[in-house]
């Protein structure tokens, strides 16, 4: 499981080689409150505690930081969320938070409960029992969630 995703909670890391990872979606959540943060050809100032879903491949970058980046992450092969989301019957979901425009951003007025998802997905992902990773996955399905309700509100 551990070459299907990776995920850090709260780290101040941002050693993410974008090659390395090319074939893999990305959830980030910031903990910072300045700076923006460029996915592709979209720029977004960075609000403490928003979500961003990042297609894979799609390239971003953050910048005009005053302090200390601090942000949860978690990356998954793209094919292997894509393959659940068509069992799910979620694939309109995935293709609008993905696919149509390479990315997808949520601010988070409730960005504790994101928080706490992050942390239980990174609780379960360093644990590598059993049914470690069907907790994963529950995790990443609830942080879509997120994402899901985000679009219907934009209707």
């Amino acid at each position: 499981m551990k070459s299907n995703y990776l995920c850090e909670y709260q780290s101040n890391l941002f050693s993410l080689s974008q090659q390395e990872h090319e074939e893999q979606i990305k959830i980030i959540q910031l903990f910072v409150e300045n700076g923006l943060i460029k996915i592709g050809t979209k720029t977004y100032p960075i609000v403490y505690g928003d979500v961003y879903f990042i297609n894979a491949g799609e390239g971003y970058s953050i910048v005009e930081l005053e302090e200390k980046l601090v942000q949860s992450t978690i990356m998954i092969s793209a094919d292997h969320v894509k393959e659940l989301a068509k069992m799910l019957d979620f694939e309109s979901e995935y293709y609008k938070i993905f696919e149509k425009k390479g990315h997808f951003h949520v601010a988070s007025p409730h960005y504790k409960a994101i928080d706490r998802r992050f942390k239980e997905a990174f609780s379960v992902a360093a644990a590598d029992k059993p049914f470690s990773k069907a907790l994963f996955v529950s995790r990443v399905f609830e942080l879509l969630n997120y994402a899901v309700v985000a679009l219907e509100k934009r209707k």
